[in-house]
Order: structure tokens, then sequence, then C-alpha cells
């Protein structure tokens, strides 16, 4: 390279750097640039006063003299970006400042020429991904519909979500139920704090139990140096959202039950009792009533869950609700992929009205994708639904309509029978603690429930094992 061309990228790189110090003036957070050897050429104030030291002083000097970190100077050298790097800075009096590091590389034709360090104080930086991880993205306007149905669940959401009572969400799956439960957060007192949600039947039941409480270090082969809170601990302040709540095994449905009666937890393999502050909102599809009455799921713990019981509707229930959320998916879709919104033949919304929607909200959700990907033209017609619902005859339909009554019958008797075991272990125990409970009182006891104490005893056997 001449002298001339040597001069010029010279003249180039000055006019980088100046326009680099007029952006980096405006930009709050501690900035430095370095050339390509890791050597300083500028700091903007907010950096000047992190290290308590002057640009000036810093000119020239070696990045790494001031942040300390084993891969920062190859990652210099590299041109490599860097998003997360942890480094300390070391300030005037010497000491240590936690900081994450973002690096980009400054790159003219291709050769690298320098980098610009971003630095975020470690902690606000930890709390940003969290509030990212922990947040939420619906809240009760996300929730489509103007049926009867809707506008009630709406109106006890808007009753209960200050409250601090546990809540219980059943519907079946693809209804919303985690939407209901992110609005219930966003409209709580609590709303400052995190929404932390877990699935109890996306998680492994070797890992449920950690990934709930969390783990002390060596409390199993591969457990994290200095251990790891569980969700419980990160939704502190917060709600912590079980979801699938039916399919939490039962030796974690008891430890979960001292939870709720404690507000304490102890870590995997620790011995220290933490305090928790937590709301529980807590999901399910399955019949919990039935589950109970086969030793699948705790009496007492549903009792504890089902303080404020929520019910989300499936769409068969409230079609009045079609025409809206297929408005509301066909405008979000067009939206998304640059695409014109489009009409619905009549004999296009007899099919979707007639279909029973057996993924409900999902499934709508999906097949208004599904048109806006494949449909050309402005109309909706039968041939642009998808097979599914295209495919699907009124004889089917009324036969899974038949069907679904004759389950919703069988779940009703059930749940009669449930609360009718419920009045008589009720009239039991009041017997009992009239009469006492040794042989004789029992035997006043059946005879006042005219029945045998055979059968008396019997009966509470039944309540021993359902306990």
């Amino acid at each position: 390279m001449s002298r001339r061309d040597l001069e010029q990228a010279r003249k180039e790189r000055l006019k980088l750097l100046r326009e680099i110090e007029g952006l980096l003036s405006f930009i709050t957070d501690p900035v430095l640039v370095v050339d390509a050897e890791g050597k300083i050429v500028h700091a903007n104030s907010a950096a000047e006063q992190i290290l308590e030291r002057s640009q000036i002083i810093m000119i020239d000097k070696h990045v790494t003299e001031f942040v300390q970190s084993e891969s920062l100077s190859k990652y210099i050298k590299q041109g490599k970006p860097v998003t997360n790097l942890a480094v300390n800075v070391i300030n005037a009096k010497g000491a240590r400042l936690d900081f994450s590091c973002r690096l980009h590389p400054l790159l003219v034709d291709a050769q690298v020429e320098g980098a610009i360090l971003f630095f975020t104080k470690r902690a606000l930086r930890q709390e940003q991904e969290k509030s990212l991880r922990y947040g939420t993205r619906f809240s009760l306007d996300d929730i489509i519909g103007s049926s009867p149905a809707i506008a009630a669940l709406k109106e006890q959401v808007m009753k209960i979500a200050k409250s601090e009572s546990t809540v219980l969400i059943r519907g079946e799956s693809g209804t919303g139920k985690e939407v209901l439960a992110q609005s219930i957060h966003r409209l709580s007192h609590r709303n400052k704090g995190p929404f932390v949600a877990i699935n109890c039947a996306a998680i492994p039941e070797s890992l449920l139990e950690s990934e709930l409480f969390g783990y002390e270090e060596g409390a199993f082969t591969g457990a994290k140096k200095g251990g790891k809170p569980g969700r419980f601990e990160l939704a502190k302040g917060g709600t912590l959202f079980l979801d699938e709540i039916g399919d939490m095994p039962l030796y974690l449905q008891a430890k979960l039950l001292r939870v709720l009666q404690e507000r304490r937890i102890e870590r995997v393999g620790g011995t220290k009792a933490i305090e928790v502050d937590v709301r529980i909102i807590a999901a399910t599809h399955k019949d919990l009533e039935s589950m109970i009455a086969n030793n699948q799921f705790r009496e007492d713990l549903y009792f504890r869950l089902n303080v404020i019981p929520l019910y989300v509707p499936p769409l068969r229930e409230r079609k009045e609700d079609l025409y809206e959320l297929i408005q509301y998916y066909m405008n979000k879709f067009c939206k998304r992929f640059g695409k014109e919104p489009k009409r619905f033949s009549s004999q296009a919304l007899k099919k979707i009205f007639d279909y029973h929607w057996p993924g409900n909200i999902r499934e709508l959700e999906n097949m208004v994708e599904y048109i806006v990907n494949l449909e050309i033209g402005d109309l909706v017609t039968v041939s642009s639904l998808p097979a599914s619902i295209r495919e699907m005859s009124e004889d089917e339909n009324c036969d899974m309509a038949e069907e679904k009554q004759e389950s919703q019958t069988f779940h009703h008797l059930s749940k009669s029978l449930y609360r009718v075991n419920e009045m008589e272990e009720q009239l039991i125990i009041q017997a009992l603690q009239r009469f006492g409970t040794s042989t004789e009182g029992k035997r006043k006891a059946a005879e006042a429930l005219g029945i045998s104490l055979a059968t008396l005893y019997r009966k509470l056997e039944k309540m021993k094992r359902r306990r």
C-alpha cells in the first residue's frame, strides 16, 4: 500500500471515529471504543464516571487495564460480535464492579479496525432478561368475544384479579387458559412482579421437582455450582402459573400442598426454609373430580387450589363469537403477511359454524392463517377451507355433538356423585363427633345414620383412602 493510500485510510478512520464519538455522546450507558490492538481511543462521559478516570488518562492504554475478562482481547482481535460477556470493571479505587459487555466490531473492507464496547450493570442486565422471560403478553382485551359466556368470564376476572386467593382455571386445550391467567396477573396488585409459568405435563417427572423448588449445589449429578432457584423463587412478588396441574405426580402434589399451607419451600438437597411470596393460578383440561375418585389427584390439594374456580368455555359453546374471532385473526395475519383481508362465502361460513372445533381457538387461528397463506382471491369459499373442516359432514357433526352431550352428562353425574359422597362424609363426621369414636360410639352413630356397623366401617375405610 502506498503512502497516499495509507494517509487516505488514516483519514477515513479519523472520520469514522469522529462520527462514532458524536453518536456515543448521546448514550447514557458506559461505552469504550478500542482499536484493533485493544487500546482505548475513546471513552464517553458515562465510562469516565464509572471508571473514575478522565478520557485523557485512558487514551492509548489497553482496555484490560480497566476491564477484566479472559476473552475480551481475543474477541476484539477476531472482530467477533458478543452480546453478553461477563466482565469486571475496575475503578480508580481498585473496586471490581460486575458488568455485562456487548461488543460491536468495527470493520473496514473486512479488516478489523477495532470495537465499540457497551457496558450494562450485570444485575440490571439480568433484570431486563428476567423481564423479557417472565413478562406477560396478554391482557383481558386479548380474550376475543361478546357472547354471554365470555362477558360473564371477563366480569368474574375483574372481580377477583386484585385478590390474593388461589385460582383454578378449567377448560379444554386451546381455549386460552394461559391468556386468562396472564390477564388476571395484569389486573392484580402483583402486576409489577414476574409472571412465571410452568407446564407440569411438558417437563419430565424427574426434573419437575427441581424446576419448581430449585436445588442446592451437589443435590444430584450435574447440579449447577451454587445451586439454582426454582420457579417459586423466580416468581417472588408476582404470580406462579401451574399449567396442566392435573399431570403433576402425586408425591409432588403433597409437596405443593405443604407449600400452599406454610408459604415456604425447601430446595432439592437443601434444609433451609425459604419464604415464598407468590399468587398461585393453576389450570387443567382434566376432570379432577374423577381423578380424585380414582386416587390420581389429592382431594386436599384440589380444595386448596379451587378457591376461585373459573371455566373457559370451548368454542362450540360460544359460536356467536366465531365471526368476531375470524375477523380478528384475519386482520392479524393479513397485516403480518402484507395481504388484503378476505370475505367469506355463505357456504364457507355455514361449514365453519357447523364444525365442532375440537382444537378450539388454537384450531380456528390455524384455519385463518392457512386461508391467508393459500387463498389467492378475495373470497373464501368452501374449497378454501382446510380438509378437516371441509370434509366434516353434518352427520359426523351430529355424532360428535351426541358424543359430547353424553360425555357432559356423565361429567355432571360424576360431579353430582362427588357432592353426594362429600355430604355423606360430613354426616358421618357429625355423627362420630356426637357419639364418639369408641366401638359403642360407632354403633350409635351407625344407628343414627340408618346403616349397619359393618357399612360404617367400610365407609370410614373409603374416607381414609380418599384422604
